[in-house]
């Protein structure tokens, strides 16, 4: 009876502990101390305190820092801790599909099925998640049908985003279409986005979803001076949660600024994006055309 007591306590205490250092390293992430909250947590797994907020902190940070197989890893063990957790094979699967972006075609095609299995499990452990629903969209369209690409299964999951957030469902069925190469409807999808934004607010915006509009402003040349605003938003509210890094902001305004003929301020924009990642391809081929101006 003593030690089984003497065991619970022990418990009690460890998890008690994990849960003031994930506060404290919690903390240091929101005041942007990325490096702090790594090293306090790194050296709790030192010391075999592994609990799962620690390990899903970890790999956040990875996946802030866009180290993929160090974000697999820690995320790898959530999923395995506790399978019917949504957000953790949301993560997962995620960190999956950023590491199947990242290598080349043919290395990709192994990361497929596991990306599938745990974006959908996600989706269906949790009928309310909108960023799996998301990436399955742009998962089942990019697949080409060899791979199990499927227009079908991409409107499915489009259409579920109906209740949940017509911005996201708008963004999602515009995405569909213009993918299919038909920008004229696409564009009458992505309006209607803009238009719910600009109206409400949307009770289920994220910061990523300011990205978002703002990265369609800047490719579709449409609403750029509230794509501008977006991508401000975003930027004053960007912290280690945020998977779009600042030189994609930068690459974005000076799309948009660009648009609007503003050579000046484009060029300064692409620079700052450049500064930032000096061999980031995006830039560099926009930069040639801000020049050609």
């Amino acid at each position: 009876m003593k030690k089984t007591l003497f065991l619970s306590l022990m418990f009690f205490t460890s998890v008690i502990y994990s849960q003031s250092v994930s506060d404290k390293a919690i903390s240091y992430l929101e005041e942007g101390k990325i490096d702090e909250a790594k090293s306090l947590l790194i050296e709790q797994v030192n010391k075999n305190n592994t609990g799962l907020k620690i390990l899903e902190l970890l790999g956040d940070i990875a996946s802030f820092e866009k180290n993929w197989d160090t974000a697999i890893s820690y995320y790898k063990k959530l999923v395995v801790a506790n399978p019917g957790k949504a957000d953790f094979n949301l993560k997962y699967g995620g960190a999956l599909g950023m590491k199947a972006l990242s290598v080349s075609r043919l290395q990709a095609v192994v990361y497929i099925p596991d990306i599938k299995k745990y974006l959908a499990l996600a989706a269906e452990q949790d009928r309310s998640q909108i960023e799996s629903r998301r990436a399955l969209v742009e998962l089942y369209i990019k697949l080409p049908g060899f791979l199990g690409g499927s227009d079908e299964k991409a409107l499915m999951y489009a259409n579920q985003l109906k209740n949940l957030s017509p911005v996201n469902a708008y963004l999602a069925k515009g995405f569909i279409i213009k993918e299919n190469e038909d920008l004229e409807d696409a564009m009458v999808y992505y309006k209607y986005a803009f238009k719910k934004y600009k109206a409400t607010g949307e009770a289920a915006a994220t910061n990523s979803l300011n990205y978002e509009l703002g990265k369609v402003a800047a490719e579709l040349d449409l609403e750029s001076a509230y794509g501008l605003q977006l991508l401000d938003k975003y930027t004053k509210n960007y912290s280690y949660k945020d998977i779009y890094s600042m030189e994609w902001v930068y690459l974005r305004k000076a799309q948009i600024m660009a648009n609007l003929k503003n050579k000046r301020e484009a060029l300064q924009y692409v620079n700052k994006a450049l500064t930032l990642k000096a061999d980031f391809k995006e830039a560099l081929n926009e930069k040639d055309r801000i020049q050609d101006l």
